[in-house]
């Protein structure tokens, strides 16, 4: 069981660049890094279920359908070295009894014996997920009180040997809580352990609610539309060790850490701007 202590707060200093995305990319909800200038993200549910495979300029060099998957509410996108894992599990209302999380053997997707060919030129046109349906084992009511409504998720990422689904607060009055689920893959199904809670320290939804994650090196980074905030995970607990904030407001969505040791995110087109992709390079 995981349990979250220590809470301290430090702003980072750090260069910016910025790029903008791809209308097709209007609707970004996850990124993930594949490898070198290789990253892969994702639409929520204003697309079909397509993976888009881009460089760190936010250029598109290829798109991948994925059969045996339906976009009903894709949220966040994360990779163990073999496999992604896609999150349907959108789910503002509370009430969505079809949940589910995706994997997709990455391996199977990338051509072999093209060195020295553009990556997007290795990558097949479709793969072939496997879907693990889920429900979270603290909830009883479809939906729930308006005081317990913290089933819905826009944060997933691998992190020791694991995948982790966090929770975006939709409380009322709001509490600015997100709970993480460990999963458990049974067949086609997936269980999830009893979560732990962990206070993001937001005064309100705008700065409360969890939006995205990744994990590197022992430290989970979570996004919210107006912050960072960086945990350390030591002996079972994370440890409030960074808060960031990231500038003008935008509807952030997506965030992953690179092999560079910067940050990556993005966010989607809405009334607060353009789909864009920022990369924020730390100063630790």
């Amino acid at each position: 069981m995981y349990s979250i202590v220590g809470f301290s707060f430090i702003l980072l200093s750090c260069g910016i660049q910025k790029f903008e995305l791809p209308s097709e990319l209007r609707e970004i909800s996850g990124i993930e890094q594949i490898s070198g200038d290789l990253f892969v993200s994702i639409n929520d549910s204003g697309d079909e279920p397509y993976l888009y495979f881009l460089n760190s300029k936010g250029v598109i060099k290829h798109k991948m359908y994925v059969a045996g998957a339906e976009n009903i509410d894709w949220e966040d996108i994360t990779y163990d070295g073999k496999y992604l894992y896609v999150g349907d599990f959108g789910n503002n209302l509370n009430n969505r009894r079809d949940l589910a999380l995706y994997k997709i053997d990455i391996d199977t997707t990338i051509k072999t014996g093209y060195e020295g060919v553009d990556y997007g030129e290795r990558l097949r046109d479709t793969a072939r997920a496997i879907r693990y349906n889920y429900k979270y084992p603290d909830q009883e009511n479809y939906p729930p009180l308006k005081n317990q409504m913290n089933f819905d998720s826009e944060a997933l990422t691998y992190a020791r040997g694991s995948i982790l689904i966090l929770t975006k607060s939709r409380t009322k009055p709001f509490k600015p809580i997100s709970k993480i689920y460990n999963c458990n893959f049974k067949e086609d199904q997936l269980e999830l352990t009893l979560p732990v809670e962990m206070e993001i320290k937001g005064n309100s939804w705008i700065g409360g609610s969890v939006t995205g994650c990744d994990f590197k090196e022992d430290k989970l980074y979570v996004l919210t539309y107006r912050h960072i905030y960086i945990f350390r995970w030591s002996d079972f607990k994370f440890n409030l060790e960074h808060k960031m904030r990231i500038g003008r407001l935008q509807q952030w969505e997506a965030i992953c850490v690179g092999e560079d040791n910067q940050i990556y995110i993005a966010t989607e087109k809405s009334q607060l701007g353009k789909q864009k992709l920022r990369i924020i390079k730390k100063s630790d």
